[in-house]
């Protein structure tokens, strides 16, 4: 799916990126995080959809791409990623591509389809009013989101003094702590929210929920071919409450 308007944004989104970089001087490594995490989530949407019915595909990986456009001026304006101590990222990348020509070569329809993607995808519970296309396009990007959110957060585990506390969102590392109201929702079978995180435990909780939540089939064989819950398993506490729930985890992905 290599059309010549999708190779013109890739451009486009290379060109935004470049230019947040210079603003930021030496804390451009965080941009570039940002680009290349954008990068592989369009390459994961592109998977999604060569392997389920989704229509707008071509849609679909363009809106892959430009999801995380607000994450950019949110980390030059406030230095974190973190919606709550800052802006909505979806919201404010939404609006940088409303009042920009980016998506020029888009029809009308397909502009506000990328703009509403954009605007909701970060967002715990999909707007009711969306329409089912849009609302597909949405899945689609959130699936690709969290399969390549993981390995990104995976690797920032690190010993303290190597560690990116933008990535892990500053949270205390207390190697045998955890809270319970995030294991609990875990067990529920929901995913916390980002304002319930108070341990780096609570962050490997949530990304461990998400897998059995993905909603397309390929979405869950990748998630499982990459071996992330075993990954994740690995560096939680290895206590029974804990354990559990990853059983409860890999039965569900397994269903």
């Amino acid at each position: 799916m290599g059309t010549s308007r999708l190779r013109t944004l890739r451009q486009e989104f290379m060109t935004i990126a470049a230019e947040y970089m210079q603003q930021v001087g030496y804390r451009q490594k965080h941009i570039v995080l940002k680009r290349n995490h954008s990068l592989r989530v369009h390459a994961l949407a592109r998977h999604i959809v060569m392997h389920e019915d989704v229509a707008w595909p071509e849609i679909a990986v363009a809106a892959a791409l430009m999801h995380d456009i607000g994450r950019f001026p949110q980390y030059v304006q406030f230095g974190t990623y973190r919606d709550d101590q800052s802006i909505d990222h979806g919201d404010k990348g939404a609006s940088l591509l409303a009042h920009t020509a980016v998506l020029r070569d888009f029809s009308s329809r397909e502009r506000q389809a990328i703009i509403q993607v954009t605007r909701a995808h970060n967002k715990r519970d999909l707007p009711l009013d969306l329409e089912p296309c849009v609302r597909t396009l949405c899945q689609v990007v959130r699936d690709a989101d969290k399969l390549d959110i993981i390995p990104v957060v995976l690797r920032s585990m690190k010993p303290r003094d190597q560690r990116d506390s933008v990535v892990t969102l500053g949270l205390e590392d207390a190697p045998e702590q955890w809270t319970p109201e995030v294991l609990a929702v875990a067990l529920s079978g929901q995913s916390p929210l980002y304002t319930q995180l108070c341990y780096l435990n609570d962050f490997k909780i949530l990304l461990a929920s998400w897998g059995p939540g993905l909603t397309f089939a390929s979405s869950r064989k990748l998630f499982m071919r990459r071996r992330y819950l075993e990954r994740i398993q690995a560096l939680l506490p290895q206590v029974a409450p804990l354990t559990e729930l990853c059983e409860r985890l890999a039965r569900s992905l397994a269903a």
